[in-house]
């Protein structure tokens, strides 16, 4: 499992108070049934857990992440990004 996966099912685990198995096809709407409330606090969850990422307001938007893999590409791009701005 990769560091951004398992860091992800670590946040997971932490907000649904559940053990939980993730894949990057994993849907957080589908599979996990997060409501937007549980969402956020997952996001502010895994800023705690991945050095360096921070969410801005306006793009916590559950819509943009509906997959586990999709959320990994979001942080591993905004993390270059982050890295080169420096």
């Amino acid at each position: 499992m990769s560091q951004l996966l398992s860091a992800v099912n670590d946040a997971l685990n932490d907000v649904m108070s559940a053990k939980i198995n993730i894949t990057l096809e994993t849907d957080f709407n589908e599979d996990l049934d997060l409501d937007s409330v549980l969402f956020v606090q997952f996001l502010l969850t895994l800023e705690e857990k991945i050095p360096g990422l921070m969410f801005e307001p306006d793009q916590i938007n559950q819509d943009a992440f509906t997959t586990v893999g999709k959320l990994i590409q979001w942080i591993e791009q905004h993390l270059q990004l982050e890295s080169s701005d420096v």
